[in-house]
C-alpha cells in the first residue's frame, strides 16, 4: 500500500473516531490541560443549566481558555494521567465535561510553570462556583504539527489531587460563571498581590475544597473567617461572633449569634482534639452540622470573591485598623 493511501486512510480513521483535537493551532504550540471529570451523574441539562464551552471554546485571556475537546482526544488525555496497570485493559468511563487549557509559555523558565497558572485559574473559579475539578487529570500536550500529539501526564505532589463539593447537583461552570471568572484573571499573575488577610482566607478556602472530612473543613473555614476579621489578641470569640455576624448581614447569609457561638465552640473542640464532630452533639446536634457549616463556607467564599472583584471593598481588610473601622 502506498504511503499516500495510508495517509488518507489514517486521516479518515481519525475523523470517524473523533480523536482529532478541536484546536490544532494551540496544539501546534503545545498546551497545558486540566480536565473536569465529574465523579457521577447527572449530566448538565443544556436548557435549564447551560454548561460553559458546550458549543464553542470560552476565552479567558489570549492564552487561556475553557473548551470541550473531542471525546476521543479527552479520553487519551485522561488515559495519560491514569496508572498504566499491567496485563489489564483500561476502560475509561468517567464523565468528562470540559477542559481548562493554557498555551505553553514561550519564555517558560521552569517546567510546569504554565500549569501552575492554570491551576490558579481553576482555584479562582471555585470562588464563583465550587466544582470538583482537581489535579488528578493534568497534562501537557507537547508541541506537534499533526493530529496525534504526544501527551505527558503530570502528577503533582504535596496536595490532595481531588476536590470535594458538598452539593454536586450542578458541578460545572455556566457561561455566566465564565464572565465572572474573566474578571478574576488579573489575580493569576504573581505580580498582583492580595492583602495578607485576604490571601490567608483564600488559602484556607482552597484547603477546605481539598479536604474530605467535615471535622477538618470546620477548622479551616472558621480559620479563614478569622484571618479576615480578627484584630485584637484578646476576646477572639467575641470578635468572631460580632464581625462575622456583620459580614453575614452584608452578604445576606442567615447566621445568628447563637449559631456563630456554636460554630466557634465546635471549632475549639475540634482544634484542641477534645472530640470528633459526632462527639460534640451536646454543643450542636448532628442534623445541624452540615447546614451551619455550609453557611460558613458560603460566607467565606462570598467575602473573598468580593474582595477580589471589588478592590474598594477589599481595602477594608488591608490591615487591622481598616477592619475595625468598617466592622467595629
Amino acid at each position: 500500500m502506498s504511503s499516500g493511501i495510508q495517509t488518507t486512510l489514517k486521516s479518515d480513521f481519525l475523523q470517524r473516531t473523533k480523536i482529532v483535537p478541536t484546536n490544532p493551532h494551540s496544539l501546534a504550540n503545545g498546551c497545558y490541560v486540566v480536565l473536569h471529570i465529574r465523579p457521577g451523574p447527572p449530566y448538565p441539562d443544556a436548557q435549564t443549566s447551560p454548561q460553559i464551552a458546550a458549543d464553542t471554546r470560552f476565552e479567558l485571556t489570549e492564552n487561556t481558555w475553557i473548551e470541550r475537546l473531542e471525546t476521543g482526544f479527552a479520553t487519551r488525555i485522561q488515559g495519560a494521567c491514569e496508572p498504566a496497570h499491567y496485563n489489564i485493559d483500561r476502560d475509561i468511563r468517567d464523565r468528562y465535561l470540559y477542559a481548562f487549557m493554557r498555551e505553553i509559555p514561550q519564555n517558560e523558565t521552569a517546567r510546569k510553570e504554565g500549569l501552575l497558572d492554570l491551576l490558579t485559574v481553576v482555584a479562582l473559579s471555585r470562588l464563583i462556583r465550587p466544582t470538583s475539578t482537581g489535579d488528578r487529570y493534568c497534562a501537557r500536550v507537547l508541541p506537534h504539527g499533526g493530529t496525534d500529539p504526544p501527551i505527558e501526564g503530570l502528577h503533582l505532589t504535596g496536595v490532595c489531587p481531588d476536590v470535594f463539593v458538598g452539593d454536586n447537583s450542578r458541578d460545572w461552570l455556566s457561561p455566566h460563571d465564565g464572565l465572572e471568572l474573566r474578571k478574576l484573571m488579573p489575580w493569576v499573575s504573581i505580580h498582583k498581590k492580595m492583602h495578607g488577610r485576604v490571601h490567608r482566607a483564600y488559602w484556607n478556602h482552597e484547603q477546605v475544597m481539598r479536604t474530605y472530612y467535615l471535622d477538618t473543613r470546620w477548622n479551616l473555614v472558621v480559620s479563614g473567617l478569622e484571618a479576615l476579621i480578627t484584630v485584637e489578641k484578646s476576646n477572639v470569640r467575641k470578635q468572631f461572633v460580632n464581625r462575622v455576624r456583620k459580614l453575614a448581614i452584608e452578604f445576606g447569609v442567615e447566621l445568628s449569634e447563637t449559631e456563630l457561638h456554636n460554630a466557634y465552640t465546635v471549632r475549639s473542640g475540634l482544634a484542641h482534639a477534645q472530640n470528633f464532630l459526632f462527639g460534640l452533639h451536646t454543643v450542636l446536634s448532628p442534623d445541624k452540622h452540615r447546614p451551619l457549616y455550609d453557611k460558613l463556607e458560603m460566607l467565606l467564599r462570598s467575602t473573598i470573591k468580593r474582595c477580589l472583584l471589588d478592590e474598594t471593598f477589599g481595602q477594608h481588610f488591608a490591615n487591622g485598623a481598616a477592619v475595625k473601622t468598617k466592622w467595629p
